[in-house]
């Protein structure tokens, strides 16, 4: 299913440790951005502003952070994606994602 991308903007591991170089739109056209329960930096490395001047947690809007003109703070560590799919924003599919290891 993955094979290296000539042009690249990411990088995707598996659970194996293999890696592969691809774009990461690649992956949303080809619906493999269903990261639902997934961790997500969102938040943390992204923001977005909406017209109102709401803060969110990455384009898909997430996690609520605040207001522009009110507190608001970056998540600490990271989100749990409550999305069925990501955003076709290259930000957002970019963004590092990683399953909960099971304990």
């Amino acid at each position: 299913m993955f094979e290296n991308h000539t042009n690249y903007n990411c990088t995707v591991t598996l659970d194996d440790q293999t890696q592969y170089k691809i774009y990461a739109n690649w992956m949303h056209n080809n619906k493999l951005d269903q990261f639902q329960d997934w961790h997500c930096e969102a938040g943390v490395t992204r923001i977005s502003i909406d017209k109102n001047l709401n803060v969110w947690g990455g384009e898909c809007a997430n996690d609520h952070l605040g207001a522009m003109h009110t507190d608001w703070n970056l998540l600490p560590k990271y989100t749990t994606c409550q999305r069925k799919t990501c955003t076709g924003c290259t930000d957002d599919l970019l963004t590092k994602k990683w399953k909960q290891v099971p304990v």
